[in-house]
């Protein structure tokens, strides 16, 4: 939704800031979980962020990070009954 937005208001020209709730594990940038590329620079939204230019967040290359970390999940609650 996002991507959408910023496409949107890029065009109308309106300053987007984007907040992206980044994966955490460490918490200190150290695991590149929340690896991000803004303005062609990486940053690390747990430290660098959370809140962004949205005009220049990569989000292709961010949702394909999070589909990594979401793709092979699955719920083990039913499993626990």
């Amino acid at each position: 939704m996002m991507k959408m937005v910023c496409k949107v208001t890029e065009a109308a020209g309106i300053k987007t800031l984007v907040s992206l709730n980044p994966i955490m594990i460490d918490g200190t940038g150290m695991c590149g979980g929340c690896r991000v590329t803004v303005g062609g620079k990486v940053k690390f939204a747990c430290v660098d962020g959370p809140d962004f230019d949205g005009h220049q967040v990569d989000f292709d290359e961010l949702m394909q990070r999070n589909r990594t970390y979401m793709e092979d999940h699955r719920c083990h609650l039913e499993e626990a009954k």
